[in-house]
């Protein structure tokens, strides 16, 4: 099975980092690192925003990341989408910083490990191991 099977017949894209991992992945856009320097921090919001302005999608599906920062809270903000984030299977005992910056706003936030759920909270869904 291909990542797009997952998503037909619905319409998707992705964004992501460049990488040689993800050099096939289309329809994609792909971001610069941008944690490293303050111009990468606050240009990235803009990107982000030209992004999903141009795309106008229902619903922002993360595995994760810091790129998902930008993403969820301006596709929840600006366009009211429905964002859904599952936490890494890495993420066995304790939360990723991801994981606690969106969890407030995630509509569906699911976690691989039953032991997560009391850290995170009344919102969180275990569903067994995923990814």
């Amino acid at each position: 099975m291909e990542v797009m099977d997952a998503f037909a017949p619905n319409e998707y894209f992705f964004i992501t980092y460049h990488g040689e991992t993800v050099a096939d992945l289309k329809p994609a856009y792909f971001l610069k690192k941008f944690h490293d320097s303050a111009w990468g921090l606050f240009s990235i919001w803009f990107r982000v925003f030209r992004i999903l302005r141009r795309e106008r999608p229902d619903v922002v599906f993360s595995t994760g990341a810091e790129i998902a920062i930008p993403v969820f809270l301006v596709a929840k903000i600006f366009f009211g989408c429905k964002l859904a984030y599952l936490e890494s299977a890495a993420q066995v005992s304790a939360p990723s910083l991801t994981g606690r910056v969106v969890y407030p706003f995630c509509d569906i936030f699911l976690v691989q490990w039953e032991g997560l759920l009391k850290k995170y909270g009344p919102n969180a869904r275990y569903k067994g191991g995923l990814i």
